[in-house]
């Protein structure tokens, strides 16, 4: 394994400062709120790649978990990852690390890359989808109507962007060319 350089630490930290910045924004529509913390994962994956952006992640777990408030609608603690929407919270760690993956496996296919978030999606959907029936008592189908079905042309649209303009933030980045 590579030691990481002083330069990828730090943006690996701003990384995850992004990611609470964006991620407790949201909008309320049922027992998932709509948030930015598909888009901050994704900008950070496309930008740092698997490594780095599993570690950002990470972080920003860890921070939510002792309390800061960067979950979504500002939530906290253990109680916000053991409740409804934990079960996505917990699987956005397949999306950075399948969508990471495709970042550094497919670095000229726009196309592969959003194909590998979009699989991390659905494997963080799977696994929310399970934990949001599980927590509220709701049979499959009724979590995935609620928990899934209205997040996926927003995600979508999220994962678009965010490959977007990571992509082009990465290509500005030189340091992380050689990873």
């Amino acid at each position: 394994m590579k030691a990481i350089s002083v330069k990828q630490m730090s943006l690996a930290a701003i990384m995850t400062a992004v990611s609470c910045i964006l991620s407790p924004i949201s909008i309320n529509i049922g027992p998932v709120p709509i948030s930015l913390g598909t888009f901050a994962v994704c900008l950070s994956v496309t930008i740092l790649g698997r490594n780095l952006g599993m570690l950002s992640y990470l972080l920003y777990l860890l921070l939510g978990f002792i309390g800061l408030p960067v979950f979504s609608n500002y939530g906290a603690g253990v109680e916000k990852l053991l409740g409804p929407t934990g079960g996505y919270l917990i699987g956005m760690i397949f999306l950075a690390f399948f969508g990471g993956y495709a970042v550094d496996r497919f670095s000229k296919s726009f196309i592969k890359q959003y194909l590998g978030l979009a699989i991390g999606i659905v494997l963080c959907y799977l696994l929310g989808t399970l934990w949001l029936g599980k927590v509220l008592s709701m049979d499959f189908g009724k979590a995935l109507s609620v928990g899934v079905l209205p997040f996926i042309l927003p995600d979508a649209v999220k994962v678009f962007l965010a490959l977007a303009l990571g992509r082009k933030i990465r290509s500005r980045l030189s340091f992380l060319q050689a990873e």
